[in-house]
């Protein structure tokens, strides 16, 4: 049953109240982390760059009191996407890739820049697991809510309800383990009742055939929960209008701090990223 786990496995939607500095900032201020680890890790054209937001996301999960490992453990559903990202850069040959072949087999070949890209489609995607794992962790349901209400206030209109498009983003990043939850106690009785979800097999074509299946209950079951969500809310008469505004307390230092290093240390190490280390490390 080891490898019929599934919510153990997802740290995206988990809250841990751990009592650190970051649990205890203001959610505009968690976005401008969160947004400043994203951009780094999307845009730095190296895997200098591209690790260095992975590193910081770990960084920042230790000093939040979070367990590096439970955003590791996060990783392990991404390894057949790259398996299969390998496969395809190994059968498909970039148009102009004049860099050195390291194996050819037949008409297929695979050389130094399609690896590259391969490693940095890897270190890319364990950095957004591991940035928005950590984001959640330390940020409330209800603070992702008054982060983006916060932030697109100015947009608001009778057209535009932003409270109630924070709430729906909001809810749907808690959905996430909700719905592994779900997996995991489907698969775990389909397989006590003697199937196999690919478990003896080693091909991925056979695992993928065997959890197809699946989509319809666990679709079902997840759109049952969120008709029961939106039961409960009509029940209390919750319409999002009418909100009120706490007011606001003076910033702590620590967090004005936080909030003009993050630009300043991002756009450095993009600057470093591009004009220098891209020059030195790229293989190609």
């Amino acid at each position: 049953m080891k490898n019929l786990e599934f919510f153990r496995n997802i740290s995206i939607g988990q809250y841990i109240d751990s009592h650190s500095l970051f649990h205890g900032l203001r959610p505009a201020t968690k976005y401008l982390l969160l947004l400043g680890l994203m951009v780094l890790a999307i845009a730095a054209p190296t895997l200098a760059g591209a690790g260095f937001a992975f590193l910081a996301a770990l960084v920042l999960a230790q000093f939040s009191k979070v367990p590096p490992s439970f955003l590791v453990r996060s990783l392990k559903p991404i390894f057949p996407v790259i398996i299969l990202s390998f496969i395809l850069q190994f059968l498909f040959r970039w148009p102009g890739d004049s860099s050195a072949t390291l194996i050819s087999p037949g008409i297929f070949s695979l050389t130094v820049r399609e690896l590259w890209i391969v490693a940095m489609i890897l270190i890319r995607a364990a950095a957004m697991m591991t940035i928005v794992g950590w984001f959640t962790s330390i940020t409330t349901e209800a603070e992702a809510a008054k982060g983006i209400e916060d932030m697109a206030r100015p947009l608001s209109s009778k057209t535009l309800p932003i409270h109630r498009l924070a709430l729906a983003v909001a809810a749907a990043i808690r959905f996430i383990p909700i719905i592994a939850g779900e997996l995991e106690e489907i698969v775990k009785a389909q397989a006590s009742r003697g199937a196999d979800f690919g478990q003896d097999t080693k091909g991925l074509l056979a695992k993928a055939r065997a959890y197809l299946p699946l989509f319809v209950p666990v679709t079902i079951r997840a759109l049952e929960r969120a008709e029961m969500l939106a039961e409960a809310m009509e029940a209390r008469c919750y319409t999002g209008e009418g909100q009120t505004v706490a007011p606001k307390t003076p910033m702590k230092r620590s967090e004005v701090l936080i909030r003009v290093s993050v630009p300043v240390i991002v756009i450095s190490v993009l600057v470093m990223d591009v004009y220098f280390v891209s020059a030195w490390i790229r293989p190609y």
